[in-house]
């Protein structure tokens, strides 16, 4: 499975620093984060991953989070990055619908929109997204990637089968900061060896689990069986597709 190296910052001299310690690795590209907290306007942006983009000849999937990086990398200028060769797609996290459907109208072909909004898969495959990078696929895989492979042959009622099924878990496990959640169904599961996360991130609360717990119950009854962990992403084959 090709592995996407995640290297951002909010210091562009940084990331290039960091992308040169790295080229003895053989990896085939990067997920890099739009800066964060010093909140840069489009044209910084836009000279950030340009930067990017001219030091290295590996693919880049830009990543678009403004509710944790504080900047939304507008359409227009995501588009003119994605003129770039090796600028070959975005996960999607912004929150916006309509951004996201209107860049799926606009597109370049052979660029992938993958979103990293969970609760917005189904709709987005629907509007002809290439797939997802969703934290909570770490939970049931193979469900998401039904829902991807029903898609793709237009059996848009299977797929809509599988989703319904998903759609009471997937919003619990953002209703406190990710991963907190997930790494408490992770636990349950006897995957890790325990819920907590690195401060200062802590345990799921106690009113919370109860929920978690009914949720995972449902979906496993549902698919015949406890709940499987495996990570993967669907996405479709081609030239520029990660």
């Amino acid at each position: 499975m090709p592995v996407f190296v995640g290297i951002g910052s909010n210091s562009t001299a940084k990331t290039l620093k960091m992308l040169r310690r790295l080229d003895r690795f053989d990896f085939p590209g990067i997920v890099s984060v739009c800066p964060y907290y010093n909140r840069p306007s489009q044209d910084g942006m836009r000279e950030h991953f340009t930067q990017i983009a001219a030091a290295t000849d590996r693919q880049i999937v830009i990543y678009n989070i403004p509710y944790r990086t504080g900047v939304n990398l507008a359409n227009d200028t995501l588009l003119e990055l994605a003129e770039r060769p090796n600028v070959v797609g975005v996960k999607d996290s912004s929150g916006n619908l309509a951004q996201s459907i209107e860049l799926l109208r606009r597109r370049p072909a052979g660029f992938s929109v993958m979103t990293g909004e969970d609760n917005y898969y189904y709709t987005m495959l629907a509007h002809g997204g290439d797939g997802g990078i969703l934290a909570s696929a770490h939970l049931e895989t193979a469900a998401f990637v039904s829902v991807f492979e029903r898609m793709m042959a237009n059996d848009h009622r299977g797929a809509r089968r599988f989703w319904s099924d998903l759609e009471t878990l997937v919003p619990l496990l953002f209703r406190e900061a990710n991963p907190i959640p997930i790494k408490y169904c992770l636990w349950r599961q006897g995957l890790l060896r325990s819920p907590e996360c690195r401060l200062p991130l802590t345990r799921v609360s106690p009113s919370r689990t109860a929920a978690l717990d009914r949720a995972m119950d449902e979906l496993g009854a549902a698919h015949g069986g406890p709940l499987r962990s495996e990570s993967v992403r669907a996405s479709t084959p081609g030239r520029r597709i990660v």
